[in-house]
């Protein structure tokens, strides 16, 4: 069997690993449009921002260069893939190749979206890609400001390793608070003031409405409100769109993302699709370093016949100055039903969130309370919910509540 793999992230290496580790001997071609070693993505906005330009960037790999090799994995970095041929499995490369599969795995990801106005400007960036944030880190050894469009974990940041080298950072968000998508009104309000503290400026409920430049350079940004704000340098973190210009290729269902069954498989036979592409159901697309190798076990799984892992609560992490942010299930939003309880943590400082729907307990987010994030994803792997009334309590034991639960 000769398995092709389109995308060569997080996504595509783990199933890559995840073949070879459960045995499977057949071809293994793994193609990039990135030139170079595929690299660590949670790192762009933080780690490998604050790294010295000529500081070897090997060590943010997702595998050693000789892993490849070893794993019996065919990397091509640096081509576009330009066409799919469902009815004779072949993938076409823009330099004229064509690789035949039994089996095709789009891991393709998804893109930024862009800020009408500032498209094709010099001091514009986005972070998606190592490229990306090479180009970031070069321009901000010379900038003096920084403007941040979008307060979602990229944004967020960004702004932190900008402020840590001495920039002035200002973040826009156009929603009321900031993470509005992924966290809590009470973890909104602590990151809120988290950046405030460290000198950085943050606007919410305001939008952009203007960019301006200066033959071609950016220069600053209008907001909603009339407000102007200058400079050097802008980045937008806005959202991003699953890359599901392959998958419509060849027909295959997609929309918001390219729609899968509990196998990873799309509608079209013999292709799969895994990581921030993918789209299960009406479930909404989870875009985390642990869902790519999630998915890309269970497709590896089902490829190979074996039996699909257990399903997993979703987590994600997110560093920001000295807050370390855990969080695992996916928090509701607020509504009459939906409530947030703030849990004292161990530490002074630290403490976690607890989101319910009704009684019960959807997600939990921690900051600086590693045992209590523990805690709560135990609950929400185990699917027992703590009473909300009694989980601010610092004295209610959560451990006895789940090994009660356990025996019971």
């Amino acid at each position: 069997m000769n398995v092709v793999v389109i995308g060569a992230s997080h996504a595509g290496v783990s199933f890559a690993d995840a073949m070879r580790r459960h045995g499977f001997e057949g071809g293994l071609t793994l193609i990039d449009r990135l030139a170079g070693l595929p690299l660590e993505r949670p790192p762009l906005s933080k780690a490998y921002l604050l790294a010295d330009a000529g500081s070897d960037d090997a060590k943010f790999a997702l595998r050693k260069g000789d892993w490849y090799d070893e794993a019996g994995v065919d990397l091509i970095a640096g081509a576009d893939v330009t066409g799919i041929d469902a009815a004779t499995q072949k993938v076409s490369l823009a330099d004229g190749r064509d690789l035949a599969y039994d089996r095709l795995v789009l891991a393709t990801g998804a893109s930024p979206r862009q800020l009408p106005g500032a498209e094709g400007l010099n001091g514009v960036f986005e972070l998606r890609h190592p490229d990306d944030a090479q180009r970031l880190r070069q321009a901000a050894t010379s900038a003096q400001s920084a403007i941040i469009i979008g307060g979602g974990y990229i944004g967020l940041e960004v702004a932190a390793s900008l402020v840590k080298t001495g920039k002035a950072v200002t973040v826009i968000e156009a929603a009321d608070r900031l993470l509005a998508r992924v966290a809590s009104p009470v973890m909104s309000s602590f990151f809120a003031d988290l950046h405030g503290e460290h000198g950085a400026t943050v606007h919410v409920g305001t939008g952009v409405t203007g960019v301006t430049q200066n033959d071609g350079q950016f220069t600053g940004v209008t907001l909603a409100d009339g407000q102007t704000i200058t400079a050097d340098m802008l980045v937008v973190g806005i959202g991003v769109l699953p890359e599901i210009s392959l998958a419509e290729m060849v027909g295959a269902e997609a929309g918001n993302g390219i729609q899968v069954d509990e196998h990873m498989r799309t509608s079209v036979d013999g292709i799969y699709a895994i990581g921030d592409v993918a789209r299960q159901g009406d479930a909404p697309r989870i875009e985390s370093v642990h869902n790519a190798s999630d998915t890309a076990e269970r497709a590896a799984a089902a490829i190979l016949g074996h039996e699909l892992p257990a399903l997993q609560t979703p987590w994600f992490w997110s560093e920001q100055y000295d807050a370390r942010l855990q969080s695992a299930g996916i928090v509701p939003s607020p509504s009459e039903n939906n409530h947030y309880v703030r849990r004292p943590g161990k530490r002074e400082t630290g403490f976690s969130v607890w989101s319910y729907e009704g009684d019960r307990l959807c997600a939990v987010e921690a900051v600086r309370d590693p045992a209590g994030y523990m805690l709560g994803k135990t609950c929400l792997d185990r699917n027992v919910s703590p009473d909300p009334k009694q989980i601010g309590d610092p004295s209610f034991d959560v451990k006895a509540f789940i090994a009660d639960k356990s025996v019971a």
